[in-house]
């Protein structure tokens, strides 16, 4: 005991319970970056499984084998199109959201100078215009934060996925609400166009259910020994009923995913629209109005562009790209590579929905 008669923590304690934690979180970080190898296949089966049900097993067949004036072919034809239309938007923004830096900071970004009400200013580390990452040894820009499964810094960070094995920030957020938009439409699409064929599983149960006792037919009559030779007609009903049973594993499926894909829709869309991260909004204090939301029409531009015909593409324009470099990544910082990036070091950064702040005839560096 000391001298005050309370008793003495003993020396190292502290820090064998933060070296156990530290290791508890490593072997966790590593144990989530593998799972993403693995979402990410779970996934590619899953869109695999419904292709195959719904083009392969049933309206593949029904176009090729349909009169090509009738009423059916059309239908089934029009439904293949729509349908590998939505599953190309859904892939090709799933692997722009796992193929795309989501923020990396800049080599040598620095803060700018702390001013005098800045540095008297009772704010958390997150609300400072300063901040040092420990981990990184390096600056880090405002609304920027350390993520343990990547083991880095990125700008503007949303939240770590699994299921896209990726951060999610300030580059690839826009393709991460497109996937989400696009799996959404094509399950429901999905679902609505096997709704049909999975009332037919229903129809299935309740026409087998009819059989007898063991032994008997479904007519009720004693079984031969020819009976258990299965036909060409009873092996195409077998398979009819194997296509009926991938139909409603298919089905359901759609319609699980389409309902839990529908709340993240809300979620991230009123975020989107209030200039916030799943981070900001669990983590920082709410103040209102929250100094970052520049309105709704800004806060969206900022995220998928100017121009709507960039808001269906899984893909950035070089304005664009060069606006997020800016108004995401500086936060009124600088870095020794800006005049190549084609930003103007000496201009007031960015804010949502303004045009970027470059040089003339400059051009963007990560615009490729």
């Amino acid at each position: 005991r000391g001298g005050d008669g309370r008793a003495e923590i003993p020396p190292g304690t502290m820090a064998v319970g933060e070296m156990w934690w530290n290791v508890f979180a490593s072997k966790a970080c590593m144990f989530l970056r593998a799972l993403g190898s693995v979402m990410v296949l779970i996934v590619l089966s899953l869109i695999g499984l419904t292709y195959y049900t719904t083009v392969v097993l049933v309206y593949g067949p029904l176009a090729s084998n349909a009169e090509p004036d009738s009423s059916e072919g059309r239908f089934a034809t029009g439904v293949l199109v729509v349908y590998h239309a939505l599953i190309l938007m859904v892939l090709w923004s799933y692997f722009a959201c796992v193929l795309t830096e989501p923020g990396r900071v800049p080599d040598g970004w620095t803060p700018p100078p702390e001013d005098e009400e800045e540095a008297g200013a009772h704010k958390s580390n997150s609300e400072k215009l300063r901040r040092f990452c420990r981990k990184c040894t390096a600056w880090k820009p405002e609304r920027c934060h350390h993520c343990s499964v990547c083991g880095r810094c990125v700008l503007k960070m949303d939240h770590h996925c699994v299921w896209v094995a990726n951060c999610v920030g300030a580059y690839n957020y826009k393709f991460f609400l497109l996937f989400l938009v696009y799996t959404f439409v094509a399950t429901v699409f999905d679902a609505v166009v096997l709704l049909s064929n999975f009332v037919d599983f229903f129809k299935d149960l309740q026409a087998g259910g009819g059989g007898g006792e063991s032994g008997r037919n479904a007519d009720g009559s004693e079984r031969s020994p020819l009976d258990d030779i299965a036909s060409n007609e009873e092996m195409s009903e077998t398979r009819n009923g194997g296509v009926v049973a991938a139909v409603f594993v298919t089905f359901v499926l759609d319609v699980a995913f389409a309902a839990s894909l529908l709340g993240f829709i809300i979620m991230h869309a009123n975020l989107n629209l209030s200039n916030m991260t799943t981070i900001e909004m669990y983590e920082k204090k709410k103040t209102l109005p929250w100094r970052y939301n520049r309105g709704s029409n800004k806060n969206f531009t900022e995220v998928f562009g100017m121009s709507w015909w960039w808001w269906w593409i899984p893909a950035h324009s070089s304005d664009q790209l060069r606006r997020l470099l800016d108004s995401s990544r500086l936060s009124g910082g600088t870095y020794p590579d800006m005049e190549l990036d084609g930003l103007d070091p000496n201009a007031e950064y960015s804010v949502a929905g303004q045009s970027p702040r470059g040089l003339d005839n400059a051009r963007c560096g990560p615009c490729g």
